[in-house]
C-alpha cells in the first residue's frame, strides 16, 4: 500500500483502533486468517478487500451478508478511497481512511469520540510542488499575437474549381444533348442491322429447310409465315 495510509476505527468493537495499509493486498473481515480480522456479528468471515492499483488504494466487497458502504453508499464494485472516506461495515461498524497530509487533530475530530487514539501522524510529508510561474514578459517587448485567421486555415485537400457560367452551361448542355441523340441513332443503325442479319439467317435456314425436309415447310406455308 501507499506509505502512510491507515484505517480507524471510529465505530465497533474497539474504537480508535488502527489499522496500518502496508501490503499491496490485504482482506477484512471475522475469520481470524484476514489481514485485519474485525469480530462483530455485523462483519462476515471474509467481508472487504483492499488492493493497491497504481497509486490508488481500492476496496471492494468481498459478496458479505450486511454489505459494504463508502460514505453511506452501498457498493456495487470497486471504490477508490481519498482522505477521510468513511467505510461501513454493516451497522456495527465504522472505519476512517487516512492517507499522508492529513493532520492529527483533524482526523481526530472526524473520528469524534472523545479519549479514542488518534491516528498515528505520518513520519514524513511528501514535498509539495510549486505552482507554475507565469511567462516572465521584459518591459518594452512586444506582446505576443497570435496568428491571423487566414493563417489558421486548413487548405482544401482538392483545389476547387471555378463555378461556369450561364453561357457555358448551356452550350455544355446542349452538346451533351446532340451526344445523346447521336447515340441513340447509332443504337438504332445497330439494331436495324442486326434485325437484317437474323431475317436473312431464317430465310437461309427456310430455304435449306424446304430442300432437307419439305413436310416441315408445308406448315409454314399455311400459316402464311412464308
Amino acid at each position: 500500500m501507499i506509505d502512510g495510509s491507515w484505517l480507524v476505527m471510529s465505530q465497533g468493537p474497539q474504537p480508535g483502533q488502527t489499522f496500518m495499509l502496508d501490503r499491496d493486498w490485504l482482506t477484512v473481515g471475522r475469520d481470524p486468517s484476514n489481514d485485519i480480522v474485525i469480530n462483530d456479528p455485523q462483519v462476515s468471515r471474509q467481508h472487504l478487500r483492499i488492493t493497491r492499483q497504481g497509486q490508488m488504494v481500492v476496496i471492494e466487497d468481498l459478496g458479505s451478508t450486511n454489505g459494504t458502504f463508502a460514505n453511506g453508499v452501498r457498493l456495487t464494485g470497486p471504490h477508490v478511497l481519498s482522505n477521510g472516506d468513511v467505510i461501513g461495515l454493516g451497522d456495527g461498524v465504522t472505519l476512517t481512511y487516512y492517507e499522508v497530509g492529513i493532520a492529527a487533530d483533524i482526523a481526530e475530530t472526524i473520528v469524534g469520540r472523545p479519549g479514542s487514539a488518534a491516528p498515528p501522524p505520518p513520519e514524513s510529508f511528501p514535498p509539495v510542488a510549486a505552482p507554475p510561474m507565469p511567462p516572465t514578459v521584459m518591459p518594452g517587448a512586444p506582446a505576443a499575437t497570435p496568428p491571423p485567421p487566414s493563417a489558421q486555415r486548413i487548405p482544401p485537400a482538392y483545389p476547387l474549381s471555378p463555378p461556369m457560367p450561364p453561357e457555358a452551361e448551356y452550350a455544355e448542355g446542349k452538346k451533351r444533348s446532340k451526344l445523346t441523340w447521336v447515340l441513340v441513332l447509332l443504337g438504332i443503325v445497330v439494331l436495324l442491322v442486326i434485325i437484317a442479319c437474323a431475317v436473312t439467317f431464317v430465310l437461309d435456314y427456310i430455304g435449306m429447310l424446304r430442300e432437307v425436309a419439305p413436310f416441315m415447310y408445308t406448315p409454314l406455308e399455311w400459316l402464311g409465315l412464308i
